[in-house]
């Protein structure tokens, strides 16, 4: 009895890789990762920079220029995305930004026209952070 199943399911199993063997080459291929980034890029973008902070600190930024305005976003290991969402209504472009580790986690110091702000960030609370004009 099984002789004559073998032929059958040997025959359907064939189909099906065939089938499955179509299907797959109809799929696109995975595209550069880099390259969907800039196809999705808006038309205001103007530019970006990935800053590091502090060795050892797990922080980065991000500066992102936009034709009317920029953006600073807070990078930190295990941390979700921040955005500083004060830099969006500042007047003026931010020309710098240097940051270091103090006691308490990472202070950043970022120069927009004439005027430097602090931007403090406590290593206990990865969203959290203060942005203000710098007290000196």
């Amino acid at each position: 009895m099984t002789a004559p199943l073998a032929p059958r399911l040997a025959t359907r199993l064939a189909l099906a890789a065939a089938g499955l063997a179509l299907c797959l080459a109809s799929l696109p291929v995975r595209a550069d990762p880099v390259a969907d980034f800039v196809a999705a890029l808006p038309d205001e973008f103007q530019g970006m920079t990935r800053l590091a902070g502090p060795e050892g600190s797990g922080t980065a930024f991000v500066v992102v220029r936009e034709s009317a305005r920029d953006r600073i976003f807070i990078l930190r290991e295990g941390a979700a995305l921040v955005e500083v969402a004060e830099t969006a209504e500042l007047e003026g472009r931010i020309a710098a930004l240097r940051s270091e580790a103090d006691a308490h986690g990472v202070v950043a110091f970022v120069d927009v026209g004439e005027t430097t702000y602090e931007l403090f960030l406590e290593k206990d609370d990865p969203t959290g952070y203060l942005f203000q004009p710098a007290s000196n």
